[in-house]
């Protein structure tokens, strides 16, 4: 008998203990499931604040004094302390309604700023853009398209980030640029590439060098010629290295470059013969320079790139099509001696002509 009052007693004890247990969780539920204010009663209370009575309030909410007054209503509920007391017919705010002001304005201005943004948004006047892409290309074409760019949406922030063509890649694909431009080719899957010009690899010399005579150059004409060549880690490099190579050629690269604008530079000093991309030499005005086809025939790709899965936005699309206008500007050019095509997305041919020999 005693054995079984004791297991009655133990049962009743935990019993007590699931009780309490369910009683605090139920509270806890409840307690967490307390409704906040919600804007419009946030509205109606400054208005109210700001107004110093319900019906002034109601007459510049546009409402009635039965609707202010029961949003009032629902918000000390949702608040859990008074915010008004009826004195001589009159509410009067509380402390805690007074305190509340600054708060309800701003939220109230940070909604309106909100609302402002939102509508920019929608008429794609503000935001930001990034773009990424090498040195050359930068300075040459994504610059200029940049200035056009901020005359037209001077209320849009944009970032322009200078790095290796493999480094263009890599923030691309980790959202950290809208997209990108790189002069060779990217096999990753989850770039989508779209070629905006092409052109044939050339060699570039001085006009008063014995061989800006030629019509073509082929790798036996430079064996004796001090090169520049870009690096090893570009296509560019890559392919003339190969042709070195499979044509017998066993010499050094004299000067290793990684951007075009050095090349030009550099020949323009006499230093050497470069053999590079097209694109910059037909961009950027250079007096006394002669651009000669090169055999073997390598080409050339200016494309911007894009993640796979990342939709575009209205601005980047916007500045690809200012930077893809600019490339068609400048590289229309015919000004700098050469012989010289380049053919532009949707099929464009450029041809880039020599001019006559200055004395």
């Amino acid at each position: 008998m005693h054995s079984r009052l004791h297991q009655l007693a133990q049962r009743m004890k935990m019993n007590r203990f699931i009780i309490g247990a369910c009683l605090y969780t139920v509270s806890i539920y409840f307690e967490n499931r307390r409704l906040w204010m919600n804007l419009r009663q946030l509205e109606v209370l400054g208005a109210v604040l700001r107004t110093g009575s319900l019906s002034a309030a109601a007459r510049s909410l546009g409402v009635s004094q039965p609707a202010v007054t029961k949003s009032i209503r629902l918000a000390e509920q949702a608040a859990g302390f008074v915010l008004f007391r009826r004195v001589h017919n009159r509410y009067v705010p509380s402390g805690e309604a007074l305190a509340l002001l600054p708060e309800i304005e701003r939220i109230q201005s940070g909604l309106s700023s909100l609302q402002l943004f939102i509508g920019k948004l929608r008429d794609s006047t503000a935001g930001s853009v990034t773009v990424a892409a090498p040195g050359s290309i930068s300075h040459e074409f994504v610059t200029p398209a940049i200035v056009q760019f901020a005359k037209k949406w001077p209320s849009f922030q944009i970032r322009s980030q200078v790095l290796p063509a493999v480094r263009v890649a890599e923030l691309v694909l980790d959202g950290q640029a809208d997209f990108g431009i790189v002069n060779q080719a990217t096999d990753n899957p989850y770039l989508l590439s779209e070629v905006l010009c092409e052109g044939d690899t050339i060699c570039l010399v001085r006009r008063d060098h014995p061989l800006s005579k030629r019509a073509a150059l082929s790798v036996p004409d430079l064996a004796d010629q001090p090169l520049i060549c870009y690096s090893e880690d570009t296509a560019n490099g890559v392919l003339v290295r190969r042709a070195l190579r499979e044509a017998g050629v066993m010499r050094r690269i004299d000067f290793v470059v990684n951007q075009s604008q050095q090349a030009l530079d550099l020949v323009q000093q006499g230093v050497g013969v470069a053999v590079i991309d097209p694109f910059l030499w037909a961009a950027v005005p250079r007096s006394g320079l002669i651009a000669i086809p090169f055999s073997p025939s390598y080409s050339n790709r200016i494309r911007v790139i894009r993640a796979r899965e990342r939709p575009r936005s209205r601005p980047a699309s916007r500045l690809e099509q200012l930077i893809h206008q600019t490339l068609r500007e400048r590289i229309a050019v015919p000004s700098q001696g050469g012989r010289v095509q380049i053919t532009m997305r949707g099929g464009k041919t450029v041809r880039v002509t020599p001019r006559s020999p200055t004395k």
